[in-house]
C-alpha cells in the first residue's frame, strides 16, 4: 500500500513541474522551447533526463542536457550547446561544430567563421576524416585568436595547419594538444620581440620554433 502511495504521489500534481528554469540555451530558443515543453509533463519527484535529450535529439546545436529538481514544482535545466567551428565548402555548404557534427548545411559562410579547407568523405550529421581533425583544431582557438583565425587545413607534412589574418601559419604537428599548442601560440604572439615569420612550429608546445 506504501508503494503504491509512493508511486502515485510522485508523478501526482503535488510536485507537477510548473516552473522550469533553463540555462545555457540563450542562442537556441526552439530547443529551450522544447525543453520546456516535456519537463511540464514531469514531477520534481519524477525527472526523466532522457525524455529530455530526447527532446532536443534532432536539434545539432544541443551538446547535453542535464536536470536538477526544485522542490516541490520548480526544475532547473542546464543545457550545453556546441558553437560554430568553421565552414567547409562542399557541395552546398556546412558548418561545422568543433565536434565534426553538422550545424548548418545549404548556408553561405559567415563573415567571422574559419574557412576548413579539406574534404570529408561522408558528409551528413558528422564530418570525418581531415574536415573532423581541422574542426577541432579550429574549436579550440582561445579568445585571443579565435578573431584572427582565416583558415585550417591538414597539410602532408605539417598536420592541422591555422592560417592567421596576417598570414603566419600555426603548424600543429598532430592533434594532440591542441589546447597546449594554442597557448604556446598566445604566448609568442604576445612578445613584443616577435616578428617578420611566416609560420610558428607548434608541435612541440614548449618549445615553438618560428621560421
Amino acid at each position: 500500500m506504501a508503494a503504491a502511495y509512493t508511486f502515485w504521489f510522485r508523478d501526482s500534481s503535488f510536485v507537477q513541474v510548473r516552473d522550469v528554469e533553463i540555462t545555457g540555451a540563450d542562442a537556441d530558443a526552439s530547443a529551450e522551447a522544447e525543453l520546456a515543453a516535456a519537463a511540464s509533463q514531469m514531477s520534481t519527484l519524477h525527472l526523466d533526463e532522457g525524455a529530455l535529450r530526447a527532446a532536443v535529439a534532432d536539434d545539432p546545436e544541443v551538446a547535453a542536457v542535464s536536470a536538477e529538481a526544485n522542490f516541490p514544482h520548480g526544475v532547473r535545466i542546464a543545457v550545453e550547446l556546441r558553437h560554430p567551428a568553421g565552414y567547409i565548402e562542399d557541395s552546398s555548404g556546412a558548418i561545422l561544430a568543433s565536434d565534426g557534427t553538422v550545424l548548418a548545411t545549404g548556408v553561405h559562410r559567415p563573415d567571422d567563421l574559419p574557412l576548413i579547407a579539406a574534404e570529408s568523405p561522408e558528409l551528413s550529421d558528422r564530418a570525418t576524416g581531415a574536415a573532423l581533425v581541422v574542426a577541432q583544431t579550429l574549436g579550440g582557438a582561445p579568445d585571443e585568436l579565435a578573431g584572427q583565425v582565416q583558415s585550417g587545413r591538414v597539410d602532408p607534412e605539417d598536420g592541422p595547419t591555422v592560417t592567421l589574418a596576417a598570414g603566419l601559419e600555426l603548424r600543429f604537428g598532430d592533434a594532440s594538444q591542441t589546447e597546449l599548442k594554442w597557448r604556446a601560440a598566445v604566448a609568442v604572439l604576445a612578445d613584443p620581440d616577435f616578428s617578420g615569420a611566416d609560420y610558428l612550429d607548434l608541435s612541440v608546445p614548449d618549445r615553438p620554433v618560428a621560421g
